[in-house]
């Protein structure tokens, strides 16, 4: 019986031992602290590296450099050249721009420059249009200007845009602000063409911009007011640098 008792008391020992064997979980797997820093090293790099690849372009500053130097594309002295009245503008009641024509009255540069016969009527927005279609590069250009003078008598409350086409798609692309006509005084509309300038609508100019003019518009605007019917004159488009 001793003898029984003891091989009972055996077997019953290994099978406590297997049972508590099997219950065991393994603990995680210790690193040694050099490689656990190479380990956060590797990742930090690596998302570093990542970020570099989708972080946005930033958008260029402009330059605070003076301008120094300014080309004249359009001075007036002997003809309108390629400007025009649009098509699809005389034939549209709030477009008022009635002729073009080269007139000694007033210049900002020169003798001469150009005179467009206007009638605006009031009550409504209403705009006189004038454009050049050319391809035109204006790389290294930071500016396009154009002068224009109202008569003395002419009411308060006209104002002037610069629109310019663009690029293949011919990008219509307008100034953000209209600049207001002083009567009696010659006015710079100004435009800025720089990579990362804000003066156009929707539209952050890039390099490729300035570069594929395909049109330049002046618009003169009566948003319900003034009255007015008469000339408005034009002068010394240029770029500036």
């Amino acid at each position: 019986m001793r003898r029984e008792s003891v091989i009972v008391f055996a077997v019953l020992a290994i099978i406590s031992l297997m049972i508590t064997g099997c219950g065991k979980k393994a603990g995680p797997r210790k690193t040694h602290p050099a490689k656990q820093q190479e380990t956060v090293k590797s990742e930090v790099v690596s998302k570093s590296a990542g970020d570099e690849e989708t972080a946005p372009e930033k958008t260029p500053a402009l330059s605070d450099k003076p301008i120094t130097e300014e080309k004249v594309l359009f001075s007036f002295e002997q003809d309108v050249g390629d400007w025009e009245i649009p098509c699809w503008a005389m034939d549209k009641d709030d477009h008022v721009a009635k002729s073009i024509d080269v007139s000694k009255d007033v210049a900002s540069e020169g003798e001469c420059s150009m005179k467009i016969d206007c009638d605006f009527p009031g009550d409504a927005w209403t705009a006189a249009v004038i454009e050049l279609e050319q391809f035109l590069d204006f790389t290294p250009y930071r500016e396009i200007v154009v002068d224009i003078y109202v008569p003395k008598d002419t009411p308060l409350g006209l104002r002037s845009k610069i629109i310019l086409t663009v690029g293949d798609d011919w990008m219509f692309t307008e100034m953000a602000r209209t600049v207001p006509l002083v009567p009696g005084e010659w006015v710079e509309v100004i435009g800025n063409i720089e990579p990362g300038s804000y003066d156009w609508k929707r539209t952050v100019p890039d390099e490729s911009f300035r570069a594929d003019i395909r049109k330049i518009v002046v618009r003169i605007e009566s948003n319900r007011r003034p009255i007015y019917k008469g000339p408005v004159y034009i002068d010394n488009v240029r770029i500036r640098k």
